[in-house]
């Protein structure tokens, strides 16, 4: 089983900046399209900024099985206006994954807050995608809501509970390949072939084949790293365990839930919850668009968050 992290909520004083003992910053120049390296709980995680530091900050958080790199066009779009930091959550893209970390979306909540407390932030906006969603809204909601400006949930996870594919196919295949490393390995082998991709990632895109099949070949490739089937399968497992629907009137900050009418991975009634129970909120719905919006329908995506944040 993972271990526990001490990241968690009660043991956090509203005062005490614990990160400052438990994180050894990397000093370096920040600057576009460059990974920075920071040590938390013991782990080197990686993160990339771009913007004037002296901006507001913007932190970007991936869903699971992803990486920084799903906020490209985000980040072109809002970094003359914002700070922008996309981080690699523990146990993703190019962070460490260690097997007996805590991977609890409170855990990884706490992480994005030690990063923001490293690089000399107090208040910042965030947007999250899917599970990052889901991270967003448990900082906003249960962590440090105070700290939040602005929120952004995209294809955010509230419910803890995601279509059926996911739940019955994906899923399992994740335990077994937890289970059967040589299984996990060549399932990774067998997804650079079209005909295995648009099987396994079919909850991802309401038209898969509309989209090149090399500009989200990375995206393929982070979902099943060497070595990741267990923060995989934790941070999966973690998914399920977080239920928000009753903490999402604690929600301050102005948010925003932008979701695919046709999402196939988290149900599109999560962002309906998000507006009806945040106090100040909106929801987005793009149609002809699955669980991706920022590669399904990447104008109207941009709109809705440049009109948000400039509200």
């Amino acid at each position: 089983m993972p271990r526990r992290s001490g990241f968690t909520r009660d043991s956090r004083q509203p005062n005490l900046r614990r990160c400052d003992r438990l994180v050894n910053f990397q000093g370096v120049t920040m600057s576009a399209d460059s990974m920075r390296h920071i040590h938390i709980d013991g782990h080197l995680m990686t993160y990339t900024a771009a913007g004037d530091p002296s901006l507001p900050p913007l932190f970007l958080v991936h869903g699971w099985g992803s990486y920084h790199g799903v906020w490209r066009q985000t980040i072109e779009e809002l970094q003359t206006s914002y700070f922008c930091v996309a981080v690699d959550l523990l146990g993703f893209g190019d962070s460490d994954k260690p097997s007996d970390a805590d991977y609890s979306i409170e855990a990884q909540g706490q992480r994005i807050l030690c990063l923001a407390d490293q690089l000399g932030v107090d208040q910042f906006s965030l947007i999250g995608h899917s599970m990052g969603g889901q991270i967003a809204l448990t900082i906003a909601a249960l962590l440090e809501p105070q700290r939040v400006s602005r929120l952004i949930s995209v294809s955010g996870v509230v419910t803890g509970r995601l279509m059926p594919f996911v739940e019955n196919i994906t899923y399992r295949q994740i335990a077994i390949g937890k289970a059967i490393p040589w299984l996990y390995d060549l399932t990774r082998r067998l997804i650079h072939y079209r005909w295995v991709a648009y099987w396994q990632y079919r909850p991802w895109f309401h038209k898969m084949d509309t989209l090149p099949f090399e500009d989200w070949k990375t995206d393929r490739e982070m979902i099943l790293q060497a070595g990741g089937q267990t923060s995989l399968y934790y941070a999966g497992q973690a998914i399920h365990a977080m239920n928000l629907t009753k903490h999402l009137p604690h929600i301050t900050a102005p948010t925003l839930a932008i979701f695919g009418a046709q999402d196939g991975t988290v149900p599109v009634s999560d962002g309906y919850l998000v507006r009806d129970c945040v106090p100040d909120s909106k929801l987005v719905l793009l149609d002809e668009c699955g669980h991706f919006p920022m590669y399904e329908q990447p104008q109207l995506y941009l709109k809705a968050v440049r009109q948000f944040m400039q509200s």
